[in-house]
């Protein structure tokens, strides 16, 4: 028997999550959009964006970083992986945009703020 785990919208990132209100902060940056855990878990950073709804955790962001921004964190439970990448360090951030270009969801939005 073959079991289908609902994975949402398969949408990438909104483009106008900036628009939506702060719901809080995890790890020294905001956090936007709907946030009921662990199925919603919102737009996490300002300038390096992560949407954790849409994030696969496959880690390429992390991998092609070039100064350490991403990290792990563990979102158990979420439809589509009990890891997310996480913008820890996004002071750091140096517009690459490598992390945009590679995520293969697209996931991710870079914005210089």
């Amino acid at each position: 028997m073959l079991f289908i785990k609902e994975v949402g919208n398969n949408m990438p990132i909104d483009p106008e999550f900036m628009n939506k209100s702060t719901v809080g902060e995890h790890n020294g940056h905001k956090i936007r959009g709907e946030v009921k855990p662990p199925l919603k878990l919102g737009v996490h950073g300002t300038s390096v964006a992560v949407d954790h709804d849409v994030c696969n955790g496959d880690g390429i962001c992390i991998s092609v970083c070039p100064v350490g921004v991403f990290d792990w964190v563990d979102s158990p439970g979420h439809p589509l992986s009990d890891r997310k990448s996480d913008p820890v360090n996004e002071p750091a951030c140096v517009f690459c945009r490598a992390c945009e270009a590679q995520c293969p969801v697209q996931a991710i939005k870079i914005t210089e703020i």
